[in-house]
């Protein structure tokens, strides 16, 4: 389906306004073609109509390469329903993938004119959990015959990785097309802080009979989520998740296929960050729990925007500098191994990091390269590498001011101003209460409840400590802080008699000035 998307009250730019057929008449198989636009700018559309037109009138072949199942699904069933499965084959990253690393079978990329790359940011996005797109990277490099279309809002990271790879000749028949992305039909910008939030969220849409697309990194939060709401709520996760067996596979297909839903709340996890389209005016609200930005970025543009009267908006869990920190030192730690690696052997590896494992999984056993003496090669997964320290240089940049995970994103998006934090949040509630009832946390256990609805994590453990939380609530703007003090009760002891006790660490809550943004 082309969808003609406009801003407000003016027809957007797609990429058939930039690229002509005389360029396309231009291209050769020494070309590596990039085209960077943003969701919804008509990038597939420009593959299954133009070039699918040129390619038919020669007789040419075209291999659309995609990186999610689902998409595979809804793909299909628009070529076949468009009888353009003649010359268009669709076919995943991961089978190349494992063809290659199951049984050595390598697709016969001679019979094809083009390969499109669709959601190329997957090579290094996905590397995290995926530890082979370095294989179908290379792969299709090697096809040397075909013409080479690279197609992403967000495939930044993989461009700066060509850079490093390709040779100064192929760098040469790079060519790019670019189309800045356009976020003028998002109402407002709302950033909020507590997980606890997005059922607030839920049930607010639920109540306005409004419907919502809701992304959430943990599956298992996701499907928490989902039993909360189930009467109202379409739940979706990856087919290789042990919760799948909790999606209705049947519900899921025929809104891949009408690209929209019938439930107030669509569910799911980053399963469903590109490829897939919902076109629905009663879509007004994407709420997002993911930390990865590019990720994120592909997750925002889900729903494709119908007209200039169709109009959305994003709330986004933010990231706090500290959490930033915590991140940017495990991940440093994680690639410490690799980077020795990529200056040493093995066998010097092993000396300077005797019994230790690369939990990461940057680091893996290549066992062809030393077939013949049946040993292996310990080697780096470049594609990991290269996520981890593009994470590390973004988490670094964010951190350099307050509110750094925010205003990225506004810089980003374009969208100016935006909230920080809503007036109505749970946390400030809690926190007014603990005031006005004087509470009192005496020891370690009386703080659970505190602790628990801030419901923060650092390094994968959760903020607990008063300085720790004191931060927080600054750089979130929310006017409260815990306060240390000492003090005496008066107790029963374990012969019934009453005595006083000390308690060096009581914390208390108190308001400061400022107000809430």
């Amino acid at each position: 389906r082309s969808v003609i998307v406009l801003a407000k009250g003016n027809q957007r730019k797609r990429v058939t306004d930039i690229i002509t057929v005389n360029d396309l008449e231009s291209w050769t198989a020494k070309n590596i073609i990039i085209i960077s636009a943003g969701t919804g700018a008509g990038k597939s559309y420009f593959v299954k109509n133009i070039v699918y037109q040129y390619a038919k009138a020669e007789g040419k072949k075209i291999l659309f390469l995609i990186h999610r199942s689902n998409c595979v699904t809804q793909f299909k069933q628009e070529i076949e329903r468009d009888d353009k499965a003649d010359t268009i084959d669709i076919m995943t990253y991961q089978r190349i993938e494992n063809d290659i690393l199951q049984s050595d079978k390598h697709i016969n990329f001679e019979q094809y004119a083009y390969i499109v790359c669709d959601e190329f940011h997957y090579f290094i996005a996905d590397a995290t959990f995926n530890h082979t797109t370095d294989i179908s990277f290379a792969e299709i490099l090697k096809a040397n015959n075909c013409i080479k279309i690279y197609m992403s809002a967000t495939g930044e990271d993989v461009e700066k990785y060509f850079d490093s790879y390709l040779s100064n000749k192929q760098k040469k028949m790079m060519r790019k097309y670019e189309l800045p992305p356009d976020y003028s039909y998002v109402e407002n910008l709302t950033f909020f802080s507590q997980y606890d939030d997005i059922s607030y969220l839920a049930e607010k849409i639920i109540n306005e009979n409004k419907k919502a697309i809701i992304f959430i990194q943990s599956v298992d939060k996701a499907y928490k989520l989902y039993k909360k709401y189930s009467q109202y709520s379409l739940f979706n996760c990856s087919r290789y998740n042990e919760s799948y067996k909790y999606v209705d596979e049947e519900k899921i297909n025929t809104m891949l296929t009408n690209e929209c839903f019938e439930e107030n709340l669509l569910i799911t996890t980053g399963c469903f960050d590109a490829g897939a389209n919902i076109i629905d005016r009663e879509v007004k609200y994407i709420v997002a729990d993911i930390k990865d930005i590019g990720t994120l970025i592909q997750c925002l543009g889900r729903k494709r925007i119908i007209d200039s009267d169709d109009t959305v908006q994003f709330f986004i869990k933010t990231v706090t500098n500290q959490q930033l920190s915590g991140l940017k030192r495990s991940m440093c730690k994680e690639i410490e191994m690799a980077e020795f690696l990529q200056t040493h052997n093995t066998q010097e590896l092993i000396q300077t990091y005797p019994r230790q494992i690369d939990k990461s999984q940057i680091i893996y056993d290549d066992t062809k390269s030393n077939k013949q003496r049946n040993m292996s090669t310990k080697k780096v997964n470049k594609m990991m590498l290269a996520k981890k320290k593009s994470d590390i240089e973004l988490y670094t940049q964010m951190m350099k001011e307050p509110y750094g995970y925010c205003k990225y994103l506004s810089r980003y998006l374009k969208i100016y101003p935006y909230n920080i934090f809503s007036k109505d949040h749970s946390l400030i509630a809690f926190l007014e209460d603990c005031v006005k009832n004087n509470s009192i946390m005496l020891q370690v256990k009386d703080r659970k409840p505190l602790i628990d609805k801030i419901d923060l994590k650092m390094n994968g453990r959760k903020v607990k400590g008063q300085k720790s939380i004191n931060e927080i609530f600054k750089e979130l703007n929310i006017p409260y802080k815990v306060v240390c003090f000492e003090t005496t009760r008066r107790i029963q002891d374990k012969l019934g008699k009453t005595v006083k006790k000390k308690y060096k660490a009581a914390w208390r809550i108190e308001r400061v000035n400022n107000d809430v943004v």
